[in-house]
């Protein structure tokens, strides 16, 4: 199987941002692919995202619908009021996995299916990583999927990593593989080959810093394989090409300079709130701000102009941000943030 999570990722892309509408089309277009699995939204960020997955659960385009967040729940409950499966993502840092496996338990006992993905497998040993599959396969999570977020791993750690979490997990396994180093199309092979039962893709690799697996490429490997049972490779590269066409009017043909692995300047550009607040994990120097960001993100870009906002003020300033993403289908730029920032000012 493959699955694919184009329009979280896709809108993760630097520069790039959907509206709600441009959203529900484009998975529309992509289940007519023959993609049958979907990671849709973020439904924590926005009531946009709530809409959105809500929406495609009713549309009914895919057979499997899944809503992104954290393993807390607070998230658990909102993915799971919009009829969505819930996908969880183990928190970046955490002080007790002992309140993460109890979170993950609750999601178990709510959705039909549930899928949770131990963020960043490289900061593990294989050995620990094996335990964390056991005991969430234990745990009765339908798929387990092992990211390798920051785009370090090789194919040779991706074929033990996934051998080995076979040996000992009822649950599917599931490989998403970052491109920060130009190896994500080579370590998602070597996941499949080691025996994973899914692989993550986007169009034309779309994703946060320089992206994921792409879904074209993908797409031409399994069906050389005799992997792609229901994929239409024909629907594929002319979306892929609608896909083109959307990033050159949304961010400029630079973008695809501005992508390359190990050199583009979207390696050092985060667009996920989640993602900013770590920037002892994730660096990087710049920003694209859309329904994903966050307080700490607003933070630092207010803090290059010393403006400081109240609590309240840094809320309001977020969700009128976030509107005009989800409504407009662009990204925000710092300048636009701080002529919004310093308009709270003036009021007060």
């Amino acid at each position: 199987m493959i699955t694919d999570d184009s329009l979280r990722e896709g809108m993760q892309a630097p520069g790039i941002s959907f509206s709600v509408e441009e959203k529900l089309s484009l998975a529309k277009r992509i289940a007519e692919c023959g993609i049958s699995r979907i990671l849709v939204s973020y439904p924590p960020a926005h009531r946009s995202e709530v809409y959105v997955a809500s929406e495609l659960v009713k549309r009914n385009y895919f057979r499997e619908v899944y809503g992104l967040g954290r393993a807390i729940r607070e998230d658990i409950d909102l993915i799971n009021g919009t009829g969505a499966n819930i996908s969880l993502h183990f928190p970046f840092k955490y002080d007790s996995l002992e309140d993460v496996y109890r979170n993950v338990e609750y999601a178990v006992s709510l959705a039909p299916r549930v899928e949770v993905a131990v963020v960043d497998i490289t900061q593990y040993d294989t050995e620990t990583l094996v335990k964390i599959v056991e005991r969430l396969s234990k745990i009765g999570v339908d798929t387990i999927q092992l990211p390798d977020t920051m785009g370090k791993a090789t194919p040779a750690l991706i074929r033990k990593v996934i051998s080995e979490a076979k040996k000992v997990s009822s649950s599917d396994i599931e490989i998403h593989c970052h491109n920060d180093k130009g190896m994500s199309m080579a370590n998602a092979i070597a996941g499949i080959e080691a025996g994973a039962d899914m692989v993550d893709a986007t169009f034309l690799g779309l994703g946060e810093r320089n992206g994921i697996t792409d879904m074209g490429s993908m797409a031409q490997y399994l069906d050389s394989t005799h992997l792609a049972k229901s994929l239409n490779i024909e629907r594929i590269q002319k979306l892929s090409m609608e896909f083109y066409n959307l990033v050159i009017k949304k961010a400029g043909i630079s973008f695809f300079a501005n992508n390359i692995a190990n050199i583009g300047k979207n390696i050092i550009t985060h667009t996920a709130g989640t993602h900013a607040a770590f920037s002892d994990v994730f660096h990087g120097e710049e920003f694209s701000v859309n329904v994903y960001t966050g307080k700490g993100m607003l933070k630092k870009i207010l803090g290059t102009k010393n403006i400081e906002l109240s609590r309240e003020n840094i809320e309001k300033l977020m969700d009128r941000i976030k509107d005009i993403s989800s409504n407009e289908g662009r990204v925000i730029g710092v300048q636009e943030i701080l002529k919004e920032a310093e308009n709270f000012v003036q009021s007060n």
